[in-house]
């Protein structure tokens, strides 16, 4: 969806018909014990109707507007230039059962911009600007080379889901302040490459372990503790991201052990564990 805006007023309308608090800013993450989800979980209504069967009393919500800097991209294409203003981005979270749930959503269109920032090997000042600008891309990448491997063992970083704007936004957010702008771009995208690529080498013979992985999952005391599907589901993430060193399972694998775990307790059956 590319109307933010309106995933906001879905949102305010939500508040308002629930007399829950609106809170202009969402929580830290990485504070406690958290769930994260975006649309390819749960949409906007269903969250929202999740916060109001769980009980929160407020409603956390962010949005970001969209004020770029055309000095950061060459000849910055109109139609993007025209959403100056506009919601790019938002987040929403509630807390119930001292557990901070977020939810959050990138227009499509913002995805766009984020590759031009990439791709654009610009000096920031023009003539004036020192050398930095004007680094080749294979020096940038040796200058960004210590950023990525430091982001890259942030468990935080690792757990960020594929896809979606996420993985890229906390890169930029948690890389050096003092990093030259060029690099910090270079740094952002090369550790988001990695990370994609690791992340589906580490997936990549999970078809062998499903089973073992089911059994094991149903004696975990979180998804024993989930009283909903979504939850359930959730609790398999977080077990799988567990079992691959920190690295945030893709959805098809999140779907196929929930699954798979569902049909073994159907079935009453637990295959001994293997040690």
């Amino acid at each position: 969806m590319d109307d933010v805006s309106s995933l906001r007023s879905t949102a305010t309308a939500f508040a308002e018909q629930y007399a829950l608090a609106v809170v202009p800013a969402v929580p830290l993450h990485d504070l406690g014990p958290e769930v994260q989800l975006d649309g390819e979980d749960i949409d906007l209504p269903g969250f929202l109707a999740l916060a109001q069967r769980m009980g929160a009393p407020a409603l956390y919500l962010a949005v970001d507007p969209f004020d770029p800097d055309d000095d950061l991209v060459d000849d910055p294409p109109r139609h993007l230039l025209a959403r100056r203003g506009q919601l790019q981005g938002i987040e929403v979270a509630f807390v119930a059962g001292g557990v901070v749930h977020f939810w959050e959503h990138t227009a499509s269109w913002y995805a766009e911009w984020e590759a031009l920032l990439t791709a654009n090997h610009r000096g920031l000042g023009g003539e004036d600007d020192d050398r930095s600008g004007w680094l080749s891309e294979r020096e940038r990448e040796e200058l960004a080379e210590p950023a990525v491997r430091a982001l890259l063992a942030m468990r935080q970083f690792r757990a960020e889901k594929t896809g979606g704007g996420g993985r890229f936004r906390f890169a930029q957010q948690h890389l050096p302040a003092d990093l030259d702008e060029r690099v910090t771009h270079t740094a952002a995208r090369l550790a988001c490459e990695r990370a994609d690529e690791m992340a589906r080498q580490r997936y990549a013979d999970i078809d062998e372990h499903y089973e073992q992985l089911a059994a094991d999952l149903l004696a975990d005391p979180a998804y024993q503790q989930a009283s909903s599907a979504a939850a359930r589901k959730q609790a398999a993430e977080r077990f799988l991201t567990t079992w691959a060193d920190g690295w945030a399972p893709p959805m098809v694998a999140r779907e196929e052990l929930h699954a798979r775990a569902q049909r073994l307790a159907k079935a009453g059956a637990r295959p001994p564990a293997v040690y």
